[in-house]
């Protein structure tokens, strides 16, 4: 019986390695039944690498666990909405990082901005007619940028009235949103950092 489990451990242990085939010095880790298995090259062997496995893993399991409100190309955003004018631009990168919600988000296009109009109106408080959310991107020297420095373009027609402003107080961009889906005072605009919005939009 012993014999018959070293036969069977051997052709597990041959199969997968003829499963992680890997180019000459690469270095393929997994975790199998619990227990790394590096495959290549593999020089480390600190506890590292299936330190850093681990880690992955947990985080995959933690992003699987996060409800995302809207989702728009593979990208998943959360809300955290008030009642009240009580959260700048740093308070709202707090509030994202503190509740594991990534960073204030982008909008990245103008479908994108329309699905978060859409939910956003849905949290309208009761007696309120309208929400303002800050994200991540910001207004700077008359362009627009994503939370990671790179420009982008948005429609004329997705600025609240009157906005941009060129005024270089007003460097970063909230979203306000009216219980009426027609009207035009609703938006993008870019103010200064410490006005005070109504919550913040994460994105994971």
């Amino acid at each position: 019986m012993d014999f018959l489990k070293i036969i069977l451990f051997i052709s597990l242990i041959c199969g997968l390695f003829a499963e992680l085939k890997v180019p000459a010095g690469a270095c393929v880790s997994k975790i199998v039944n619990g227990k790394l298995v590096q495959v290549g090259d593999c020089k480390k062997d600190d506890g590292s690498e299936i330190a850093r496995l681990i880690k992955r893993s947990r985080d995959e399991k933690k992003k699987a666990q996060i409800k995302c409100d809207v989702t728009y190309k593979s990208k998943c955003f959360r809300v955290v909405v008030y009642t009240v004018l009580n959260v700048t631009v740093n308070d709202g990168k707090v509030i994202c990082k503190s509740m594991k919600y990534g960073k204030p988000a982008n909008i990245y296009d103008q479908k994108h901005l329309k699905l978060l109009l859409t939910y956003l109106r849905s949290l309208i408080p009761a007696g309120k007619t309208t929400l303002s959310i800050w994200t991540g991107m910001e207004y700077k020297n008359n362009k627009l940028f994503l939370s990671s420095g790179e420009p982008i373009t948005i429609a004329t027609e997705d600025w609240f009235p009157t906005y941009p402003k060129s005024d270089a107080l007003n460097t970063n961009v909230a979203v306000r949103v009216d219980n009426d889906p027609k009207t035009k005072y609703q938006r993008m605009s870019n103010t200064p950092p410490s006005w005070k919005r109504n919550g913040v939009i994460c994105e994971i």
